[in-house]
């Protein structure tokens, strides 16, 4: 008898075993199908390829490292826009295809894949590269390129998030490149915004009664001035998974991180092995460049600007927290600057309320 049911015991765990290699099979199928790794065209309402539009994934070195660019527009002779991704190591061309593919009627959007990040991640980047001086001077040599290539006398740069520093220190440094910086949940003092994100999270918790996170927050050390690297990412990894669930994160209507990972691996601009880098290349740069990012500070660093200056920041913004970036505005000094406030989004205004947003981008650039 024991050993008939030590049997049955055997088949039941080698039909389950099966069964999940099965499915894990199945699903490594579906998702090495769903890995060209190609541009896809830019079609039409009706499916049909827009004469003159462009849409490539293109190879460039910048800084002696290869980089990758995914450029994509259906008029190529609009301006172009420079679109510097968050983070840092956090890619976005996919997420603008599936929340903002209009942008593309009106600038040839070029979604760049910064060195450590995407389809420009490798093993092989030297790690001592990873700073912002080299960033900076990375994206001064692709702007340069990118005006020379489409024949325009100068481009128009935007950064979101980690992309917003880097985008408005490149733009300070070289203003004869641009004809205007436009910062999307911009990051001013992230020392500051971070308390004031810890804050506003604990408030939030207090005010739902909240017992287990109030406990979990209170477990906290907030990091010092003088914090590692590790120290930082230890804090971030917990705190940030509050932010999101109460609405202030990359996007306010998604709670967590599952939706946002779902539309790299649905998407086609990534290889199956890029797909699976994904998230190396975001860890291995936010291990080298958040000291950077934590510790420069816009208001001391910079108080006049030489080109226009747009900053769309959502109200619900406390990954880089609204009230900071307010607070950097009223003292910038620009030749001209504007504020605009998304009473309906959290941190990625551009792909949380698109038509709004689009719109006064489109604006804005046919007056430049």
């Amino acid at each position: 008898m024991k050993k008939k049911l030590l049997k049955k015991i055997v088949k039941v765990f080698l039909y389950i075993l099966g069964g999940i290699l099965v499915i894990i099979f199945g699903l490594t199928t579906l998702l090495w199908i769903k890995s060209p790794g190609k541009a896809e065209p830019v079609k039409d309402s009706d499916g049909k390829l827009i004469e003159g539009s462009i849409s490539a994934i293109e190879k460039i070195k910048l800084g002696g490292i290869e980089q990758h660019l995914i450029i994509r527009g259906e008029d190529t002779s609009k301006p172009v826009m420079l679109f510097l991704h968050g983070g840092p190591g956090s890619p976005e061309a996919a997420f603008m295809k599936h929340f903002n593919t209009d942008i593309e009627k009106d600038f040839i959007m070029v979604y760049w894949e910064q060195r450590g990040a995407g389809k420009s991640y490798s093993k092989d980047i030297p790690v001592e590269s990873m700073n912002m001086r080299q960033f900076i001077s990375d994206t001064r040599e692709l702007s340069e390129y990118l005006a020379e290539r489409f024949e325009q006398e100068k481009i128009h740069l935007m950064g979101h998030s980690w992309g917003s520093l880097l985008g408005i220190l490149t733009a300070y440094e070289y203003p004869e490149l641009y004809h205007a910086f436009f910062g999307i949940g911009q990051v001013c003092d992230q020392f500051k915004g971070e308390q004031v994100s810890f804050q506003w999270v604990m408030e939030q918790a207090l005010e739902r009664n909240d017992d287990r996170t109030i406990r979990e927050l209170s477990k906290l050390n907030f990091p010092d001035s003088e914090a590692s690297v590790d120290e930082w990412i230890d804090y971030l990894m917990i705190e940030r998974v509050y932010v999101n669930r109460y609405g202030g994160g990359t996007v306010k209507e998604i709670t967590g991180m599952w939706p946002i990972i779902k539309i790299v691996l649905n998407s086609g601009i990534y290889t199956f092995s890029e797909k699976i880098n994904f998230m190396n290349g975001s860890m291995f740069s936010l291990e080298h460049l958040w000291l950077d990012v934590v510790n420069i500070n816009l208001f001391t660093d910079i108080d006049s600007m030489r080109v226009p200056v747009y900053i769309f920041h959502g109200i619900h913004d406390y990954t880089t927290p609204y009230p900071v970036a307010k607070d950097f505005y009223h003292q910038l000094k620009a030749p001209q600057k504007e504020f605009f406030t998304f009473e309906s989004s959290a941190h990625s205004p551009v792909m949380e309320e698109p038509e709004k947003f689009n719109s006064i981008v489109k604006e804005i650039a046919e007056r430049s």
